[in-house]
């Protein structure tokens, strides 16, 4: 039997106007249990060794679900009588613990495949894989840095530094291997596994991965946010969120459509948002539709910025997107370009490639990544290679008049729709997929 750990020995402070005097894991979702819905999609995915960590009035959680039978799994209850932490609370369990387990927290509502996750960290063959995704609120989450082949390289616990950074959050769902927490001592009493454990692990060089998922997971330590967890139920965004499930996209360009075009964007200082843009992003989120950036990047192959540089660009339009409730669900970029006589030119990156617009490849590559079906996905850009790249993709378009207005001359192309701006696109387009969806 596959095993999870469900850290459900929370009390709840800041839920206590809805949850009275219940742990926090016994607060209700649309009338369940949140540790009911986290017991059932574990036992979805044929995960049904559960340890429970309780603490705070247990024995309310012990009466409500039993030995688990009837949900079809096998419940085992660890009591920690003095709080230690969620790392602490893990160490002390290890005991009872499978070589391999998932490490679930008992504030947080999902719907995910847990199987996807779970094979991922087999193939990365690590210690332990951290559930990532883009959230609407990163300036007060943990963020977690990782490189090209998904190893994570720092976390960066809340509160944050100064600098910018990926909106990359830590989800708070685990896999580990056991073996990678043997020997561990903390200096703290109540050791936490984002803030303490991991970065212990790192130290230690641990191999820890990051799995990437656009799927809905919410921790609902507050009351806002358990309203807004029951308002995604209601609305469906929850279900359209599923991996399983096909889904529209909102592909977006870069330059001139997200931020001011100035021709060739070149180092941070230069990126700036066009106004109303971070809203406009906020819509297509609030909707349950993907936004993904596709943007050509030729100024890597031309030698003008390195790819470490244009991270920190982008990491900066994650954090100034952040701040006002906005994210990004996967980004591509293109970094080549077949022309020459560029000082500092990158000789390997100039070639005719399939992914720079009006090519098609970063629209296939995300429809592979995210289930997206194309038909369905619209752009917006403010060129006439993004709107070419459109109709080669079979999706409609909307030509933006900020940036170039589509009178950068590249080709003789006619959009589906022309909008002022971002917002007046994003408007235009969410209610063509309400009454095609009518």
């Amino acid at each position: 039997m596959r095993q999870v750990v469900i850290l459900a020995g929370g009390r709840g402070a800041r839920l206590k106007e809805v949850s009275g005097d219940l742990p926090k894991p016994m607060v209700s979702v649309l009338g369940v249990p949140l540790l009911q819905h986290l017991i059932e999609q574990c036992v979805a995915y044929d995960i049904v060794d559960i340890k429970l960590l309780v603490s705070y009035k247990k024995e309310v959680i012990e009466d409500y679900f039993g030995d688990g039978s009837q949900y079809g799994a096998s419940i085992q209850y660890i009591v920690e009588d003095t709080p230690r932490g969620t790392a602490g609370a893990l160490i002390d369990a290890m005991s009872e613990l499978d070589e391999q387990f998932l490490v679930v927290y008992g504030d947080t509502f999902f719907d995910i495949d847990l199987n996807a996750f779970w094979q991922f960290h087999n193939d990365q063959e690590g210690d332990a894989s951290i559930f990532l995704h883009p959230n609407d609120h990163p300036h007060d989450s943990d963020l977690v840095e990782i490189d090209s082949s998904f190893q994570v390289q720092k976390i960066h616990p809340y509160p944050h530094d100064s600098q910018w950074h990926q909106n990359l959050v830590n989800a708070a769902v685990y896999m580990f291997n056991k073996g990678a927490l043997k020997g561990v001592n903390f200096v703290s009493d109540r050791p936490d596994i984002a803030k303490e454990l991991f970065p212990m692990m790192l130290a230690f060089e641990k191999k820890l991965y990051g799995y990437i998922s656009t799927e809905y997971i919410k921790d609902m330590g507050t009351p806002q946010r358990l309203s807004k967890v029951e308002k995604d139920i209601n609305s469906g965004k929850v279900k359209l969120l599923k991996k399983q499930i096909p889904k529209i996209a909102i592909f977006l360009d870069r330059d001139g459509t997200i931020n001011q075009e100035v021709n060739h964007l070149s180092n941070q200082e230069q990126f700036e948002l066009i106004d109303g843009a971070s809203e406009a992003i906020c819509q297509i989120n609030a909707a349950g539709i993907l936004a993904v950036i596709v943007t050509n990047q030729p100024v890597i192959a031309r030698g003008e910025l390195k790819v470490s540089e244009l991270k920190i660009i982008h990491n900066k339009m994650d954090t100034l997107l952040g701040r006002h409730g906005a994210y990004i669900d996967r980004l591509y970029y293109c970094p080549h370009h077949i022309d020459s006589g560029f000082e500092g030119e990158i000789e390997a990156l100039k070639f005719d490639c399939n992914c720079r617009k009006p090519k098609i490849g970063m629209f296939t590559q995300a429809k592979k990544d995210l289930n997206i079906v194309l038909e369905k996905s619209w752009l917006v850009g403010d060129s006439t290679r993004d709107i070419l790249a459109a109709k080669h993709a079979g999706m409609k378009s909307v030509l933006v008049q900020t940036g170039f207005s589509g009178k950068d001359g590249a080709f003789e192309v006619v959009p589906d729709y022309v909008a002022k701006d971002l917002s007046e696109a994003v408007t235009l387009i969410l209610k063509e997929i309400d009454s095609n969806d009518c």
